[in-house]
């Protein structure tokens, strides 16, 4: 007989990471499940993952990423804020924690080669390229490649996602044909270190009070329409909470934490067909091309629309779409994809 291969499964509690644990046990790989300790009142969670683990038959581990988690984490999710941008945390979480420290950690204490986690992607081998490829998960609903851009190539030759080829409204009824408690559990929220405060402002007033300046409302031209509360409670986009009366409706077009203002318009200032980018990732270790057409989104959630990105010298890139963005967001990400597969990604800069 051929050694059983080993496996580590990030776990939550919840109805994917259980379920991904029970496919992995069922088709024969040596199962270990292990629990990221990211922050000060997450016991619930961890003895739901630690029972579940017992449930099903297989060792567990608690990690303590929480200097990690503050470092790469917390404290980037507040000092965004306070330069105007709208933060991804889970995004960073993935990509410093997740994918990081606690990948390296769990692999190596269970000298495990392999490590799976419930999200909804694919990871494929493609002999032609000679390279690991991110594919969209079959239930595009779903889909969370966006989050995995970061991803390098000797990564993905030890990563699992058993989930990627499953429908999230199948999901549950799996889980319960195969008697696994955690069938009817409610999904988890979407920033999970919010759980005393009961908004991410009541977080931010509690770890960055300064930044809440109040400040002026603008229009393009700089003149001054109203007051604002504070840059954090605003986003680009966003039409209600303005406190403005207009014969036309106002939405926040662009924040300026150096001016302190909140810039409004119409709806139609909204719309940009170019982007700056950053921080940028390309799963194959490097770049399609000096420029290359692709398809992109701006945000998770919403469709991909065609564009052409030209590389920089200094590191950065100009996306600029067939059709003009709406809302394009400082501190998001752009993620490019060539139809299903995953080339890579960055942080939005700004809007060109």
């Amino acid at each position: 007989m051929t050694e059983k291969k080993k496996v580590v499964v990030a776990m939550s509690g919840g109805v994917d990471s259980t379920l991904t644990a029970r496919l992995l046990l069922d088709q024969g790989y040596d199962v270990y499940g292990a629990t990221m300790y990211q922050f000060d009142g997450q016991d619930e969670e961890i003895e739901g993952a630690r029972s579940m683990a017992e449930f099903i038959g297989i060792p567990f581990k608690v990690v303590d990423v929480r200097e990690a988690y503050q470092k790469f984490v917390l404290s980037y999710f507040i000092d965004a804020y306070a330069r105007g941008m709208t933060p991804n945390p889970c995004m960073m979480c993935d990509f410093k924690v997740k994918f990081g420290l606690f990948y390296d950690e769990v692999r190596r204490a269970f000298d495990a080669p392999y490590f799976a986690t419930g999200h909804y992607a694919r990871i494929l081998y493609n002999p032609e390229r000679q390279k690991y490829e991110v594919h969209k998960g079959i239930d595009l609903g779903k889909d969370q490649s966006y989050m995995m851009y970061h991803l390098t190539q000797d990564q993905l030759a030890h990563i699992i996602f058993p989930l990627g080829r499953t429908y999230k409204k199948d999901t549950r009824r799996i889980s319960k044909e195969k008697g696994l408690p955690t069938y009817n559990k409610a999904e988890s929220q979407d920033i999970c270190f919010l759980t005393s405060e009961s908004s991410y402002v009541e977080f931010l007033k509690n770890h960055a009070p300064e930044a809440f300046r109040p400040g002026n409302i603008v229009d393009k031209k700089g003149r001054v329409l109203g007051q604002h509360r504070g840059i954090p409670y605003y986003t680009i986009g966003q039409r209600k909470g303005l406190g403005i009366a207009a014969r036309t409706p106002l939405y926040v077009t662009a924040l300026r934490p150096d001016k302190n203002q909140v810039v409004v318009g119409d709806n139609d200032d909204l719309f940009r067909t170019r982007l700056l980018a950053d921080e940028l990732h390309f799963t194959d270790g490097e770049a399609p091309a000096e420029e290359f057409r692709c398809q992109a989104k701006i945000r998770y959630g919403i469709k991909v629309h065609d564009c052409t990105v030209t590389l920089e010298r200094n590191g950065r890139a100009v996306v600029k779409f067939d059709e003009p963005q709406r809302a394009i967001t400082t501190g998001q990400s752009v993620v490019f994809y060539d139809d299903d597969r995953l080339i890579g990604g960055g942080t939005i800069m700004r809007a060109l």
